[in-house]
């Protein structure tokens, strides 16, 4: 999808976030900020709003002279998600349908996005999720996909979310015998790094590997050539959150066997989507 006008004030968003997870004076965000306005002027309009907030935030943080400015904070959000992972497991085992609960969530994990939202609130993401179906629910055809048993493949987003998205994974074993998980290959924002699935099983259950970038979302002409090798030869793909949505969707890359499971935080994404602001979906991609 392309950006629109309302992406821009979304640029500046991220970089404020990062600056002040980062710890910088507020007296610095002025500078910094007004040192990204020719990038964000520069930046094209035809490109999605995962690669411009890219873009944006790579020169923030050479300004800033940081590497990882969420380090910490993913180190505590995974901590935080680790200590649902027995209540997790209760609610799927005891679900009578463990698919769509897994799924269900897989996906409340996704507010775990200090990108756009710091004061998440996981319980009650869980809660909302678990009483509420997706807006968008292409489930049946994920199903017959899943059933073919071949390989399969979860393009993942966020820190913390990996422990929910180690859940679904447990789910999706039995379906088939070739699981792959992808990270980016380096930090952006709080975006999930092999750093953040070492430890949280996802390792005993799939290969993981990374996209060969940092960039928000799927580059194809910039990954790596092992994951786009993976995405050709995939049966089923998931692909969570919204940046994978809005780099994939429409795509021949993608193709008719990828999955978009994330909720829609931003009116753009929820427009395209066609569905109201806050929901979630299960939808999946359809080549234009």
């Amino acid at each position: 999808m392309q950006s629109t006008v309302d992406c821009v004030p979304c640029y500046i968003k991220q970089v404020i976030s990062t600056l002040r997870t980062a710890g910088l004076e507020e007296r610095e965000h002025y500078s910094i900020i007004n040192a990204l306005y020719p990038t964000i002027a520069e930046l094209d309009p035809s490109k999605t709003p995962a690669e411009n907030t890219s873009l944006v935030l790579f020169n923030a943080y050479c300004l800033m002279g940081q590497e990882d400015p969420f380090r910490e904070a993913k180190a505590a959000s995974n901590q935080l998600a680790r200590t649902f992972l027995p209540a997790l497991e209760r609610i799927i085992s005891f679900s009578e349908n463990p698919l769509l609960t897994a799924l269900k969530t897989a996906v409340a994990g996704n507010v775990i996005d200090m990108g756009i939202n710091p004061n998440f609130d996981v319980g009650e993401s869980i809660s909302q999720e678990l009483n509420r179906g997706f807006q968008r629910n292409d489930i049946e055809t994920f199903r017959e996909l899943l059933n073919n048993r071949g390989p399969l493949v979860i393009i993942g987003d966020n820190s913390g979310e990996v422990f929910f998205d180690y859940m679904l994974m447990a789910s999706l074993r039995s379906f088939t015998e070739e699981m792959f998980y992808v990270v980016k290959g380096g930090p952006i924002l709080n975006d999930a790094t092999m750093d953040d699935v070492e430890d949280t099983g996802i390792p005993l259950l799939a290969n993981v590997l990374t996209t060969g970038n940092n960039y928000l979302g799927v580059i194809p002409e910039i990954s790596s050539s092992d994951f786009c090798s993976l995405m050709e030869s995939a049966n089923l793909v998931l692909a969570k959150g919204q940046a994978n949505y809005e780099t994939l969707e429409g795509t021949s890359f993608a193709g008719d066997k990828t999955f978009f499971l994330l909720q829609a935080k931003c009116s753009v994404i929820a427009k395209h989507l066609g569905v109201d602001l806050g929901n979630s979906v299960l939808v999946r991609n359809k080549v234009l």
